[in-house]
């Protein structure tokens, strides 16, 4: 027999493993998926090459061959797997590399932009969100769950060129420099994604914040003198985090996944071009691996999520 006191902690851990099981399956199904989309979908990439004259008609039966593309799909698929438990993601149709080197050329760009950007997300979708609606009849309430609107309703391919506009004239203004040319390469792309990011989580966290304030235990403590503060708020805002954490953990996927439309925009190098470039060539195995390394981001998001969430709100342990 478990003893009481235990009965939360294994509950918690059977739900974080719950949540690993079901990355995992998902994870598996975005591939499969992909792995099929790409084939009947897409164009034969090794006919590419002939048609581009980049491979002779014996290169490219050759090349087939060695990929595996003159077989069944079925069989396909299997050895596809079987390579993927070993670690091996294939090679590159077009570059003849292994994949996994081509995307660790690309990773440290895009984990910059997508770290940073998931840090202006954090700070300015926690700020609006808190003032939102802890004075939401206030005016600094109103502002910040208009401007909470505003990042959700502007797409990211507008704000990043009004950004790159508003910086190319205070650049000419003010002369150029170093510092405007790392502003351009890091930070402000950094800023239009996390803007863009921030919207949803404000309103998350302001949802949830609204919700606390109306339960019983917070009516309770304000009756028994307990005053508007940092405090009363810490303990609002509380139970409203875990929602917001499980909102951040897909933010913070679909960052790391490839930020396509930022990269595009601000002529960025990083995984999201890298896709687009690879589904647009037909070069299968980059684009497999990208998916790939998207899913395991998904799932170690949303691990890490589970675990912040029980540690915010102790209630959660007793419903796992």
């Amino acid at each position: 027999m478990v003893p009481v006191l235990d009965r939360p902690a294994l509950g918690a851990l059977a739900a974080i493993g719950r949540r690993a099981l079901e990355g995992a399956v998902t994870a598996w199904a975005a591939v499969s998926l992909t792995f099929v989309a790409l084939r009947l979908t897409g164009t034969d990439p090794v006919s590419n090459l002939l048609s581009q004259g980049l491979a002779s008609p014996q290169q490219v039966e050759a090349l087939r061959h060695r990929l595996g593309l003159d077989l069944p799909l079925l069989i396909q698929y299997l050895q596809f797997l079987a390579r993927l438990l070993r670690g091996d993601l294939g090679i590159s149709i077009y570059t003849n590399r292994p994949v996994l080197g081509v995307i660790a050329e690309q990773l440290p760009q895009t984990a910059a932009l997508a770290s940073c950007g998931l840090l202006i997300s954090l700070a300015i979708g926690l700020g609006l969100g808190v003032a939102a609606g802890w004075d939401e009849r206030g005016l600094g309430g109103r502002l910040a769950g208009g401007l909470a609107g505003l990042a959700t309703a502007m797409p990211v391919a507008l704000t990043g060129i009004l950004a790159i506009w508003l910086v190319g004239l205070v650049g000419q203004r003010a002369g150029a420099s170093e510092w405007m040319a790392a502003l351009q390469r890091l930070l402000l792309p950094a800023l239009v994604l996390g803007f863009a990011s921030s919207g949803a989580v404000a309103r998350v966290v302001q949802a949830g914040l609204r919700e606390s304030l109306k339960a019983p235990y917070i009516l309770a403590a304000i009756s028994r003198g307990l005053s508007p503060g940092p405090r009363l708020l810490w303990h609002a805002l509380r139970p409203a985090l875990p929602p917001a954490i499980s909102l951040i953990a897909l933010e913070a996927a679909f960052l790391f996944g490839g930020t396509v439309v930022t990269e595009t925009v601000f002529s960025r190098p990083g995984l999201g071009r890298l896709l687009i470039s690879s589904i647009l060539q037909g070069d299968y195995p980059i684009a497999q691996g990208l998916v790939i390394l998207a899913a395991v981001v998904y799932t170690a998001s949303y691990v890490v999520a589970d675990v912040l969430s029980l540690v915010l709100d102790p209630r959660l342990r007793r419903t796992a």
